[in-house]
């Protein structure tokens, strides 16, 4: 008898436990009913939903969200600089975070949340935090390479420079710089690994093998994925998302490549402060980052998010010093300038 009072004691402990836990989780974000979020958002409009959504549910905040590719949100935010309409910048390589940074269109906001991830993916004063992790990558289209190039001994590109080989002219599409982070990072990586000028020679040689330059990132996998180009430049993760959709793209990340970061921001003066701390919050927790996993296809910058299945593993270029993805945000405007200097 005293063993069966004793079992029922500890399942009624368990239950009380597992109440306060509950109620304790949902009081862990505040009530936002009847107040709406702007967002705009710099990667895939699939990837920011069930970020929207999951803080929905947890807040019973509505929301807006403003897709564009990151130089037109950029450009966005700037020209709202004194009359913010958006609270949150979602998405977008950590450039544009900077730059913003430096232009004082985004504020200082520490989740609580982003204790949970090392002090490498995020700024140092507390202006953006790192969702992801992305490093540059050659995707290409396999059977048209089978079909078409195999047979004739064309070496397979695995560097950048191989890019410039006659065989490739007309079969490689790029993002353009002005309008999109991964484009952007392309040529920012270009400039801090060469120096400015070898870049800039080596991006007018590459551009007489240019077929198309898109205004987003993901745009050039997606071609190339259904084969309309052999060749495309931008993230890995980009590629392995038109590759889980059943297009047989192969990707080759180059050798010390560098890395980058997707990150999210709060606009300066955005109309609802409250709202925008919330879901930064919410972005940066494990449920939010599973979440995100499953379209970006991306390394978590969360140490207990797992990587998506098929995924790529981006540990062995963490340590490289060829991309300082700070600079490239300071370095901005001197770099699309000196672009024009390249002819078609």
């Amino acid at each position: 008898m005293k063993a069966y009072k004793f079992t029922i004691f500890i399942l009624l402990f368990f239950c009380f436990t597992m109440l306060i836990a509950c109620n304790k989780n949902q009081s862990a974000y505040p009530n936002l009913q009847g107040e709406k979020l702007l967002v705009y958002v710099a990667f895939h409009e699939d990837e920011a939903k069930p970020l929207l959504e999951g803080f929905k549910e947890k807040t019973g905040c509505e929301y807006s969200l403003l897709r564009f590719p990151t130089g037109e949100a950029l450009a966005r935010a700037m020209d709202e600089k004194t009359a913010p309409r958006a609270d949150v910048f979602l998405g977008g390589t950590v450039d544009a975070h900077e730059y913003m940074k430096k232009e004082g269109i985004i504020e200082k906001y520490i989740s609580k949340n982003a204790s949970y991830i090392s002090e490498k993916y995020k700024d140092k004063d507390g202006y953006w935090t790192g969702l992801y992790i992305e490093a540059l990558s050659i995707g290409i289209n396999k059977e048209r390479w089978d079909a078409e190039f195999k047979s004739k001994g064309i070496k397979k590109p695995e560097s950048f420079e191989d890019l410039l080989n006659p065989a490739f002219k007309g079969e490689i599409i790029i993002p353009d710089p002005k309008t999109s982070g991964t484009g952007y990072t392309f040529v920012s990586y270009l400039v801090q690994s060469m120096g400015k000028e070898k870049a800039l020679e080596y991006l007018g040689k590459l551009n007489h093998n240019v077929a198309q330059v898109t205004a987003n990132g993901i745009t050039p996998a997606e071609k190339v994925g259904i084969g309309e180009y052999l060749i495309a430049i931008n993230f890995i993760n980009q590629q392995l998302i038109v590759k889980k959709s059943g297009f047989n793209i192969q990707s080759k990340i180059p050798k010390d490549v560098g890395w980058t970061l997707c990150a999210v921001s709060k606009i300066k003066n955005g109309p609802n402060s409250k709202a925008a701390n919330a879901f930064i919050d919410y972005c940066l927790t494990a449920q939010a980052g599973n979440d995100l996993k499953n379209f970006s296809m991306a390394m978590s910058t969360r140490k207990d998010v797992s990587l998506p299945e098929g995924g790529q593993n981006l540990n062995n270029l963490l340590d490289s010093d060829k991309y300082d993805f700070k600079k490239a945000g300071i370095d901005k405007e001197e770099m699309l300038d000196a672009l024009k200097k390249i002819k078609p």
